[in-house]
């Protein structure tokens, strides 16, 4: 994850493991719960935290194909 910050990383692996809840991931990131809703959508709307995420579903999807959980 190459371009992004700690906390945005942190962001990413937490968004992937609840992608319905980016708050609920930006507050398990460190970032503030006062302030987490609005992160959440700038981190989802930020251009190198996108492919982050997009690149991390790949992996997972081609684990999935190969059977290797």
């Amino acid at each position: 994850m190459k371009n992004l910050k700690p906390q945005q990383e942190r962001f990413v692996v937490e968004y992937l493991k609840t992608p319905e809840n980016a708050t609920d991931a930006a507050i398990r990131a460190g970032y503030s719960p006062k302030t987490a809703t609005a992160q959440a959508s700038r981190l989802l709307t930020n251009v190198n935290v996108k492919k982050a995420i997009e690149a991390e579903q790949d992996k997972t999807r081609e684990r999935e194909k190969e059977g290797v959980g």
